[in-house]
């Protein structure tokens, strides 16, 4: 009877190759820009002012303590919490990466890691049906057509804004109406749905659609176009200038949420913690669980 063999494998060998490991000397700058590069990401955008400060050091050097003091000193000044708190949160990516891919130098810890977060106030959003629906069909009249797939995208699926932006058409499922992230922000993979209205949206804007490449590919080969300046100018003209491309996230939840969608349903949907969606969105299951509890009442 035959067996299957276990690749062979020389660990001495292994060791040794990994001691002639040598760190890249990266500015911040550098590394910033390299990240995204490889990720199709815009971070060099968002720490802009760390990179006017720091941008020019070893990233290697950079320490935690720095980093604590500058966003104590961003806090101070009169940044709101959740600002330093993201700044941090997209440079602890940069710097995970570059340790996934062997250029920092060994045993380097990020100094990312206890730098100082701030509480931040929960940011509750609250959109009307009507409200909604003008973001979906306004969204359709910009001359970029492709703001309006993004849009519904983000409202259908309360994905990230991120996961949407650098969806690939690889991943795309038109038949299925899935988008397939191979791995989101908490590390794990996941599938992302549309509705038919967006898979006939997606049809009309691509009439011919590639096999590759980005859906939102901008002037920039294989980066991402920004919708910001689009976005404001939507919200604004509806009425809800307040409104964040984030908030399409918090939009989906709570709507799943008070159809009567379980609190782990709808975040292992959208791609969240169940704790954390606790915390912004409990009191909405809370309404449901009382609605399904009293329904019997009226029997008895």
């Amino acid at each position: 009877m035959l067996h299957n063999r276990r690749p062979s494998i020389d660990i001495s060998a292994a060791l040794a190759a990994d001691t002639e490991h040598q760190p890249r000397d990266m500015t911040l700058s550098e590394l910033v820009r390299a990240y995204d590069a490889h990720t199709c990401n815009a971070n060099h955008y968002r720490l802009r002012k760390w990179l006017d400060a720091l941008g020019g050091t070893c990233a290697w050097d950079i320490t935690c303590e720095q980093l604590s003091v500058a966003t104590q000193a961003m806090v101070s000044a009169g940044y709101k919490a959740s600002t330093p708190n993201r700044d941090l949160s997209a440079l602890g990516s940069v710097y995970r990466w570059a340790i996934e891919k062997r250029l920092a130098p060994k045993r380097f810890r990020s100094p990312t890691i206890g730098a100082k977060r701030f509480k931040e106030d929960i940011r509750r959003v609250h959109v009307t049906e009507q409200e909604i629906r003008a973001l979906r069909d306004g969204s359709v009249a910009y001359p970029d057509r492709r703001f309006g797939v993004f849009v519904n995208l983000l409202l259908d699926s309360g994905a990230r804004k991120g996961e949407v932006y650098n969806s690939r058409w690889s991943q795309v499922d038109l038949e299925k109406c899935e988008l397939l992230l191979p791995t989101s922000k908490n590390g794990q993979p996941r599938t992302m749905h549309f509705s038919q209205r967006t898979r006939e949206l997606i049809l009309r804007v691509y009439p011919v659609r590639p096999d590759i490449g980005l859906l939102f590919e901008g002037l920039v080969p294989q980066r991402p176009k920004s919708y910001r300046v689009a976005w404001a100018k939507l919200t604004k003209a509806i009425g809800r200038p307040d409104l964040r491309l984030h908030d399409s996230r918090h939009i989906v939840a709570a709507g799943m949420l008070r159809s009567g969608v379980s609190l782990p349903v709808a975040a292992q949907a959208i791609g969240n913690s169940p704790a954390v969606l606790a915390a912004r969105y409990g009191h909405l299951e809370t309404k449901t669980l009382r609605g399904a509890v009293s329904s019997q009442w009226s029997h008895k």
